[in-house]
């Protein structure tokens, strides 16, 4: 595939042969070059970047373009990450697998515990932690036995992308960037929210109709946090801490939490969001196996969870500062990573520490352009890569 193809264009192409990409993430619009440069992810499986296995890329040798292919090492696992700093990407290959369909259920659930304790029935599931209220629903989601699509799976989807995706967000923007009252929304989150959300509607689709949501429908900004599997229940009940306390200026953190703040001498900082920001979003939580990448969020050896922080609202001033918060205390805290794609606050000194293979990765992206041609600050910023006097052409 060409790397300019959109993700919508190649599902489309491949459900004509009755195949599909092995993973996608929520959204398809985007181009795969771009998609898999920044480590885009779904559920339940590696993400689109893992499964490359050969890609054409344009860079410069001795200052000429050249186009070369990359098939092996530590240079695939590396351009199959690389925030385009090893060239232009052209062309990609990806085994292609055979379509399958999708069992889809919404369920509610007591705890996030529970919820993550039913991924061995529902592997592709993914949960929604609602703000303010803090009640959990899982997307539980399996691979079908029967390629049948059900004859309510088109209300379903309907439901998803218009009601949740378009109601359901319409009225949260009302309320969060035209009232702009937080006492309206959370008596939205507490007593409406709950009412809005159908359970137990259990539907079966192909894969790249239930995999998939108009994500991409509202203007907005997001922090994904990754944290690695071991940690992801006292990391989502440290995030309902500091979301409360950021909601509220009253909000007592439990002794746990302010015992691991000031370890990390993070205390004081919690005093400067308290009260600040309401969470306006529900968050999305989902486990991304291991990828065989050099800098990939779910690179190494463990299962991820990311966990999606969504604003809508502006101006952002206040959501920038709570989630540079949990940037900077997850990685402190629990070993977390963000994603490269959407809002990063960190600086290459606390990437450099989360990345055991960024050396290796620096190494070839100075091999592939020596001149520093495809840097920009972003990467110079967060990869520690240098900016260089450019070459005249």
């Amino acid at each position: 595939m060409g790397g300019g193809c959109t993700i919508g264009q190649i599902l489309a192409e491949l459900n004509r042969h009755e195949l599909t990409l092995p993973s996608i993430g929520l959204i398809t619009e985007q181009t795969i070059a771009g998609a898999t440069a920044t480590g885009t992810h779904g559920t339940g499986k590696p993400g689109i970047s893992h499964f490359i296995q050969s890609a054409k890329v344009v860079c410069f040798e001795e200052g000429r373009p050249v186009l070369r292919e990359i098939s092996d090492g530590d240079e695939l696992r590396a351009v199959r990450c690389s925030l385009g700093a090893m060239g232009i990407v052209v062309e990609l290959t990806f085994p292609a697998i055979p379509q399958y369909f999708v069992t889809d259920r919404l369920v509610r659930f007591g705890s996030l515990q529970e919820a993550l304790s039913r991924e061995s029935q529902t592997p592709l599931q993914q949960v929604f932690l609602i703000p303010l209220g803090w009640q959990i629903y899982g997307q539980c989601r399996e691979v079908a036995d029967t390629n049948r699509i059900s004859k309510t799976s088109w209300l379903y989807r309907a439901y998803w992308n218009v009601g949740l995706c378009l109601g359901f967000v319409t009225l949260m923007k009302l309320l969060v960037s035209v009232l702009r009252s937080r006492r309206l929304l959370r008596c939205y989150y507490r007593w409406l929210a709950p009412w809005l959300i159908v359970t137990g509607w259990k539907v079966t689709d192909r894969s790249d109709r239930l995999l998939v949501i108009k994500h991409e429908s509202f203007r907005h900004l997001e922090l994904e946090l990754f944290v690695p599997q071991s940690r992801i229940i006292e990391a989502a009940d440290f995030l309902i801490e500091i979301l409360s306390a950021a909601d509220r200026a009253d909000y007592r953190v439990s002794g746990d939490t302010r015992r691991r703040l000031e370890e990390v001498n993070m205390a004081d900082a919690l005093n400067d969001i308290r009260g600040k920001f309401s969470h306006h979003c529900p968050i999305c939580i989902r486990k991304i196996l291991p990828e065989d990448t050099l800098i990939s969020m779910a690179s190494g050896d463990q299962a991820w969870y990311a966990i999606s922080l969504i604003t809508y609202a502006q101006p952002r001033d206040d959501f920038y500062a709570v989630t540079t918060f949990l940037a900077n205390s997850f990685f402190r805290l629990f070993g977390g990573r963000i994603h490269w794609g959407k809002w990063f606050p960190l600086e290459a000194d606390t990437v450099e520490q989360q990345y055991p293979e960024l050396d290796r990765f620096r190494k070839i992206c100075r091999e592939f352009d020596p001149a520093g041609r495809f840097q920009n600050e972003f990467v110079q910023r967060t990869l520690g890569l240098q900016p260089v006097v450019r070459e005249s052409v």
